[in-house]
């Protein structure tokens, strides 16, 4: 069925399943027969940037736009089953002739778009949250190069994530303190009670899934040379590899936040930190006009 709605093929269904809601649901015995229809579905039809500002969440949109700006990768967790997987995503200002947009795209989408190139994206998804809305990219969504639209509309440019850089000193280290979201619309209006978390944004219930990646950070402080304390979080396995350079390795087999040697050790030189704005991540930390040169 999919495969007919990519296609813009009309279809015909065969055995489905009534259920007593007055609804229809396609099994393994449904069968989908081609059928020349003069009809094109709406989320295949293209709309404009302005329209789909009026759209709901979870709506699927066609549009034709032009790329104005992407940001840096960030990672984010999602929920798969009963387990957490980690992905990378990119968010994106689109614009046409009417207004801009972020679109976020997913991984698999980095090689497919370009910066000041011109698309016919299909089957994106329009996604409310705050009573913002925003585009997703699925795995339905299609990308096609079309010429240069030429008249753009950018009456707000909205902030995406960058990657920046600060030298300084590490001043403290310490465990990330975890944070409860809902995994269905990632609001942290939430109570956790016990196995479950309610979300009162969308008024759900959800089974607790433990992050087991919050072992793997830690929070790190850095003043910098402006004397300003910036706050960051930071992989443990990029605090080994600093602990490795600076010739203090056995470190690595203890609590990097219990034992004391490591904040000493840290905080006895001058790093050099790239970071993402936008979630103050650190993708990369180094030693200062030693592995920076």
């Amino acid at each position: 069925m999919l495969d007919h709605l990519n296609n813009q093929r009309g279809i015909k269904l065969n055995k489905l399943k009534f259920n007593d809601d007055n609804t229809y649901v396609a099994t393994s015995e449904t069968v989908a027969v081609e059928k020349i229809l003069a009809l094109t579905p709406l989320c295949t039809q293209i709309t404009t940037i302005k329209n789909i500002e009026c759209m709901s969440d979870g709506e699927y949109v066609s549009f034709i736009c032009k790329v104005v700006e992407i940001g840096s990768d960030e990672s984010v967790l999602l929920n798969n089953g009963s387990k957490r997987i980690q992905k990378l995503k990119r968010t994106t200002v689109i614009a046409d002739n009417t207004n801009s947009i972020i679109m976020n795209i997913w991984e698999n989408h980095f090689d497919v778009i370009k910066k000041d190139v011109c698309y016919r994206i299909k089957l994106a998804k329009a996604k409310m949250f705050n009573n913002e809305i925003t585009l997703t990219t699925t795995v339905h969504t299609t990308f096609e190069t079309i010429e240069d639209i030429h008249i753009i509309n950018i009456s707000t440019t909205p902030q995406i994530s960058t990657e920046s850089v600060v030298i300084g000193s590490i001043t403290s280290i310490g465990r990330v303190q975890e944070t409860f979201k809902c995994p269905k619309c990632y609001s942290t209006d939430v109570e956790c009670n016990g196995k479950t978390i309610k979300c009162t944004t969308c008024n759900s219930r959800s089974v607790y899934l433990t992050k087991s990646t919050t072992s793997e950070k830690l929070t790190l402080s850095i003043l910098d040379t402006n004397q300003i304390t910036l706050e960051f979080t930071v992989d443990i396995s990029k605090l080994c590899e600093l602990l490795e350079r600076c010739g203090r390795q056995d470190l690595c087999n203890n609590d990097l936040v219990d034992h004391e040697d490591v904040l000493l050790t840290l905080s006895s030189i001058t790093v050099f930190v790239h970071y993402n704005t936008r979630n103050m991540q650190i993708n990369n930390i180094v030693l200062n006009n030693i592995d920076n040169k």
